[in-house]
């Protein structure tokens, strides 16, 4: 007999015929290492049975938070049920503190998940950003949880369309359609107000619920219902980007980067939550009218928010010491840049003084040449000019007013003169 199985790694399930050794996501195309057992060995795959009634649910598989209840729901009679944080369907990385309640029915005929709230940045669809579907992005919005990821905003019957496409079956098709109702108008109401005064400058909400029939990997009939909440955020914000400035320098422009303030605006888009039921075509109106009573006793305890922000703090801290980090580069970056600068200056300023000295020095020597002179330094630093056709010149030690030159080497000065160098 075929089991119904979860993928640990994308959350689609997939069937796995109870013989077979290995089992392959359809999803994602991970494969699993299976022991194939008879029928009376099937093990339960989630062993927690509902009671009828509402209950508090805590997150089993995680340890620092499986004794806090977190949630608490209806849980139908007998079905198996299980409570975990979920993986984000856009990528691996999984969305921190956002609750998954997968149930089953006993005999495993209907599916519900839900999957709680989660936020995205919109970015516009294209073959460059598809890389960045899986970056997680800081966006310090004053709203929790404040965890987010990058992706193009979906409206809710396109979403909804997401999850049902999610469940693996082919021949997918709408059959019905559901219409909002006033209390989901009033609920979209209060959220539109809520977020608006977080400080949005527009906020719009949608509400779809679509029903759909399409054909299991095995060839049977299966019933699909998604249903979700989408609220597209739309914010002004100012933001610091590096752009390249033109700078004077000696030899013309150069560009060096600056840090400038821009005014932005950002959108974003948020699924407050998110329902799949997938079922044979029997038991879909049973099972549909179970996923109502937990959509209708679903709620938050006290405790996530507690937890949420023990996480937040988590995660403000480490977005302190990668800003400190980004802040100390930036400074580096900005001091290399002006250290060399400053070298490059130096070296110009020292390459025009150079090629002055040496021009001075030509027409020095041109100026001699013409006066028929050559120039000597005295000992107090003065400058004397003597008649080419002397070879050497002197200086008086006592008066430094005093010179004496001389042709050839058949005079000799005592030492009271000093033979000046010729410059």
């Amino acid at each position: 007999m075929s089991q119904q199985i979860t993928c640990p790694k994308c959350r689609h399930p997939f069937f796995w015929n109870g013989s077979d050794a290995v089992a392959v996501c359809r999803s994602c195309g991970t494969q699993y290492k299976m022991h194939p057992q008879t029928r009376s060995q099937d093990a339960v795959l989630m062993p927690p049975l509902g009671r009828g009634r509402v209950d508090h649910l805590t997150v089993l598989n995680e340890s620092t938070i499986r004794n806090r209840p977190l949630l608490k729901s209806y849980l139908p009679p007998n079905w198996s049920y299980q409570c975990t944080l979920a993986n984000d369907r856009f990528d691996l990385v999984s969305n921190p503190m956002v609750l998954s309640l997968s149930l089953l029915s006993p005999d495993r005929s209907a599916k519900i998940v839900f999957t709680g709230e989660c936020f995205y940045k919109h970015i516009e669809p294209s073959p460059q950003t598809a890389a960045l579907q899986n970056r997680l992005e800081d966006l310090t919005l004053t709203r929790t949880p404040m965890f987010f990821r990058l992706k193009s905003y979906q409206p809710a019957a396109a979403y909804c369309d997401t999850l049902a496409q999610g469940c693996g079956l082919t021949s997918l098709s709408v059959r019905h359609e559901r219409q909002t109702d006033p209390e989901e108008t009033v609920r979209q109401q209060r959220l539109v107000q809520h977020f608006l005064s977080k400080g949005f400058d527009h906020v719009s909400a949608a509400w779809a619920g679509k029903t759909y029939c399409g054909t299991s990997a095995e060839g049977h009939r299966r019933m699909v219902y998604a249903e979700t909440r989408v609220l597209q955020l739309i914010r002004q914000a100012t933001v610091q980007n590096v752009q390249l400035q033109p700078v004077p320098g000696m030899f013309g422009m150069r560009m060096v980067p600056q840090m400038v303030a821009q005014q932005v605006q950002e959108r974003y888009w948020a699924t407050s939550y998110e329902f799949t039921l997938l079922s044979s075509e029997t038991a879909f109106e049973q099972a549909y009218t179970e996923l109502q009573r937990i959509n209708a006793t679903l709620d938050y305890l006290p405790a996530m928010e507690t937890v949420r922000a023990e996480m937040m703090s988590l995660v403000q801290n480490a977005q302190m010491g990668i800003a400190q980090a980004q802040a100390a580069s930036w400074d580096r970056r900005s001091q290399i840049i002006a250290d060399t600068n400053t070298y490059t200056s130096h070296i110009q300023h020292q390459m025009m003084a150079d090629n002055a000295a040496a021009h001075d020095r030509a027409a020095g020597r041109y100026s001699e040449m013409i006066r028929e002179v050559n120039t000597y330094r005295g000992y107090d630093g003065t400058t004397v000019e003597a008649p080419t056709r002397y070879d050497h010149v002197y200086q008086h030690r006592q008066d430094p007013d005093l010179y004496a030159v001389q042709q050839g080497d058949s005079l000799t000065f005592g030492i009271d003169f000093e033979e000046l160098p010729k410059q």
